[in-house]
């Protein structure tokens, strides 16, 4: 994808004149668990701009042979995200005046929802059947490139929606940061006879994608699929229609394989109901398909977790299919019980990511072995569904809560900015 620069004219915008600093105030932000540690934003002008935003989608549809395509739509700087479609084998903007304050990005750490209520069991969901209003069949492949998600782009939003509602991204140390910014080709003159300050070319630019050059958006770790009991679990899955962002659905497993290879894991997790929630969109992506965000499932085409986790594309698994596909290339015999592809993948999930920083992943990554026991693209119905609190805590920026923002872009202005002109500094 090429990227959009967003241009707005904004009406009865008030500019101030004092030369005092603007600082971003974020303590109000509400923490949709992304990583810990402070930002601090302050008011300046000057700086440079670090190159174009870009945006990549790699979905890569899975079946034994994988399928890629870079979705594209091109109109300035280029847009930032990707999505990975693998398998193999068989609110609070602020506009303050002067002032220094010191925003905490909270963290969180991707758990279950409160204890306080009774959690959600498949019960909860009423079963699906085929024929019912509403209801299609479709199937699950996997996925984690490490890429923005498409949904963090806010071409892909509703900016009209309210509440306005735009996907968070990450920076390389799974702290959150802003999804887009102002341009750093702003035009702002000090006209001294007036004495008045002037936008004469007002914009914004989405923060670059890490799946480009000079790219440092990542998707966010709590994304991580979890199991909340034996029979249900909650997942982030890219998906086919554009307007899908935010929406979310529930699947009923049905036992099956996409390709009509019907294993054992496959029959395991027969009745299991998942509900997931778009994050990611792409034309390479087949309608009725959910491909699911999985630590280990494998990049794609586009592929900046290696580069998140420091270490080689080969421990992460095939590009296509993750730990799984080669766990399947070492043991040769694809009829093995799921016990032994099970062992095989735990066994690389925890060699990965051993780091205790990134028990997230890992979990996400064990979630795909005990509870979805390494079915291999495994067929099912789905549905539109309500969103559980537990994603619509996640999903929203704490950052980008309306579709106008005064955030100094990464990397700073390209043209000189008059002292007094205010907008808002991320520390990043």
């Amino acid at each position: 994808m090429k990227a959009v620069l967003f241009s707005l004219v904004l009406a009865g915008l008030v500019i101030f004149g004092c030369s005092e600093d603007k600082v971003l105030d974020n303590e109000g932000f509400s923490s949709s668990s992304s990583g810990e540690g402070n930002q601090t934003v302050s008011g300046s002008s000057g700086g440079s701009d670090n190159s174009s935003d870009s945006s990549d989608s790699g979905e890569t549809s899975s079946s034994g042979t994988s399928n890629n395509s870079n979705d594209s739509s091109s109109s300035g700087d280029s847009d930032n995200s990707s999505d990975s479609s693998s398998s193999g084998g068989s609110n609070n903007s602020s506009s303050s005046s002067g002032g220094n304050n010191t925003n905490s990005s909270s963290s969180g750490n991707g758990s279950l929802p409160s204890s306080s209520s009774p959690l959600p069991n498949a019960g909860n969901y009423p079963r699906l059947q085929e024929g019912q209003s509403g209801v299609t069949k479709g199937w699950g492949s996997r996925y984690w490139d490490g890429c923005k998600p498409h949904c963090s782009l806010p071409k892909n939003v509703n900016e009209n929606a309210v509440p306005y509602t735009i996907c968070r991204n990450c920076d390389i140390n799974n702290k959150e940061i802003p999804t887009f910014t102002l341009s750093p080709d702003i035009e702002v003159r000090y006209d001294q006879w007036a004495g008045t300050i002037f936008e004469d070319w007002l914009g914004y630019k989405e923060t670059v994608s890490s799946c480009q050059d000079g790219g440092i958006a990542y998707a966010c770790w709590d994304m991580a699929p979890i199991a909340l009991n034996d029979t249900l679990a909650y997942a982030f899955v890219a998906a086919s229609p554009k307007d899908a962002c935010g929406q979310c659905f529930q699947i009923q497993f049905d036992g099956g394989n996409h390709g009509d290879d019907v294993k054992e894991a496959h029959r395991l997790i027969a009745g299991k109901t998942l509900i997931v929630m778009v994050t990611n969109t792409g034309d390479d992506v087949e309608e009725g398909q959910f491909d699911i965000m999985v630590p280990g499932g494998g990049p794609g085409m586009f592929n900046s977790f290696a580069t998140q986790m420091g270490v080689s594309q080969g421990l992460l698994g095939e590009g296509y299919g993750g730990l799984l596909t080669t766990c399947q290339q070492e043991i040769h015999d694809y009829d093995k019980p799921a016990s032994v592809f099970q062992d095989c993948v735990r066994n690389k999930c925890n060699a990965v990511f051993s780091n205790p920083k990134h028990k997230m992943l890992l979990d996400g990554c064990l979630w795909f072995v005990d509870w979805y026991k390494t079915a291999d693209n495994p067929t099912f119905l789905s549905k539109e569904t309500e969103c559980p609190k537990y994603f619509t805590d996640k999903y929203p920026s704490t950052i980008n809560t309306a579709s106008e923002n005064r955030i100094e872009p990464y990397g700073g202005f390209k043209k000189n900015i008059p002292d007094g002109y205010e907008y808002d500094r991320w520390i990043w």
